[in-house]
């Protein structure tokens, strides 16, 4: 006999002990039910961690995130949106379908020979994708207050109007019975935001879909976070080498155009030399005074280049920063380039990572108005402040259109403005270039204390 059917000849007692064993056996039921649930969800969300965290390409990772949340919530339809703050918006990275997150199986290990490289085909990078602007619709709202929301029945929800959640509808192309999106965090900041509707009704969210959306949240924010700091080392590999190879083609040019002709043309000198030895002795004591200034010149030179290879007056106790640049201006004292004018306010040193880079920034500042800027005149002033060291370069020279040369870098064969820029971020400092066609060039650099 079932513990639901109770006969009614049964005495009172037997009676009420059957319908209590029956609650509890409903009790036991849901519970297992639920616990069996939970498990589901954990897997999923082992498997997903297991693979997002070792996938570098954007495109499947946020694929792989938006599968995994229709599965943590019986969804219909997901969506994975990526900040861009330049543009104040959210873009449409990914969208699944539950069909489709069915179809897909469970989630593989992270196989580095099938991975593709980034920035490849499989990331799509150039194809355009659909964006809300921040505060529209309910995605954009999350964005903007890093606030999850959980819509129950959006006709009953006073929050969000019709208009709002039209907006997140037309993205999706469906009409949702019930919503929710959570934010992803990195850093404190919201780097995206994570959404799944159903549209069946009757089924709708709980509190539980809530909690496995942010924890799914969470992880993705890491993942996606760590995906592009593995782009951008790639690129500053790629920049790193390129600017190492545009530095050795420098080196090999003014050697050859310098110190390596003057060397050959001592060594014919000395071969004249020797010749008027026997034929015209009394021309001999001008021919060498000619070999000696030429030598002289020869080694300048070649201090000159092992000065601008590494400067070792950064590395003396007596030396330092304005020392440095003393010495690197000095060569253009008694030539035709312009007229040098160094003013420095520089008590106390600042560590020798940071003069050695700031030496690097002022150094390709005066090389690019040596070669550009056609001016009269060259200020450099160094100033410190209880927080900050200001570095400021100014002539008065031709000028230039800033936003025009930064926008033809790719085709450009000199980045001087773009590695003097990287060069302030690695030490946390801030540069910035003002110019205009006729008007000189005035470029600043704050490095904090």
């Amino acid at each position: 006999m079932a513990v639901d059917q109770i006969p009614s000849h049964l005495p009172l007692e037997v009676s009420a002990t059957l319908a209590q064993l029956r609650r509890d056996n409903e009790r036991l039921h849901n519970r297992v039910q639920q616990l069996d649930e939970e498990a589901r969800a954990l897997l999923v969300l082992q498997e997903i961690a297991q693979t997002i965290s070792a996938e570098l390409r954007p495109t499947i990772l946020l694929r792989r995130i938006a599968t995994a949340a229709l599965r943590l919530t019986a969804g219909q339809v997901s969506i994975a949106y990526l900040l861009d703050e330049k543009r104040r918006a959210l873009v449409v990275e990914a969208m699944e379908l539950a069909a489709a997150a069915v179809e897909s199986g469970p989630f593989g290990v992270f196989d580095p020979a099938a991975s593709s490289e980034p920035g490849s085909a499989s990331d799509e990078a150039g194809t355009e994708r659909a964006q809300i602007a921040l505060n529209e619709g309910v995605a954009g709202h999350v964005a903007a207050t890093g606030m999850l929301v959980l819509i129950a029945d959006p006709t009953q929800d006073p929050r969000f109007t019709a208009q709002t959640l039209a907006v997140d509808g037309k993205l999706l192309g469906v009409q949702p019975t019930s919503i929710v999106a959570v934010p992803m965090v990195f850093d404190g900041a919201v780097t995206g935001v994570l959404e799944v509707v159903q549209t069946e009704a009757g089924t709708g969210f709980d509190a539980r879909s809530l909690d496995l959306m942010r924890t799914l949240a969470a992880q993705a924010a890491i993942a996606v976070a760590n995906a592009r700091l593995y782009h951008r080392l790639r690129r500053e590999r790629d920049r790193i080498i390129h600017a190492q190879e545009d530095e050795r083609k420098r080196l090999g040019r003014e050697l050859h155009d310098g110190p390596a002709q003057k060397l050959s043309q001592i060594a014919m000198s000395l071969d004249f030399a020797e010749q008027l030895v026997t034929r015209e002795p009394q021309r001999l004591p001008q021919e060498l005074r000619a070999v000696r200034e030429l030598a002289q010149s020869t080694s300048r030179d070649l201090r000159n280049l092992l000065f601008d290879l590494r400067p070792l007056m950064l590395d003396a106790e007596n030396g330092g920063l304005v020392a440095a640049l003393s010495h690197f201006l000095e060569r253009f004292r008694n030539t035709a380039s312009p007229q040098m004018h160094l003013s420095a306010t520089y008590p106390e040193r600042l560590s020798h990572n940071i003069e050695v880079t700031v030496f690097a920034i002022v150094q390709e500042a005066v090389n690019n108005i040596l070669k550009h800027a056609n001016a009269q005149s060259c200020w450099i002033d160094i100033r410190e402040y209880p927080d900050k060291l200001v570095v400021t370069i100014r002539d008065d020279g031709q000028g230039f259109d800033v936003k025009q040369v930064q926008s033809e870098y790719e085709h450009r064969g000199s980045w001087g403005l773009l590695g003097m820029l990287e060069r302030a971020i690695l030490i946390d400092s801030r540069f910035n270039i003002a110019s205009q066609p006729g008007k000189g060039t005035i470029a600043s650099l704050e490095v904090p204390r």
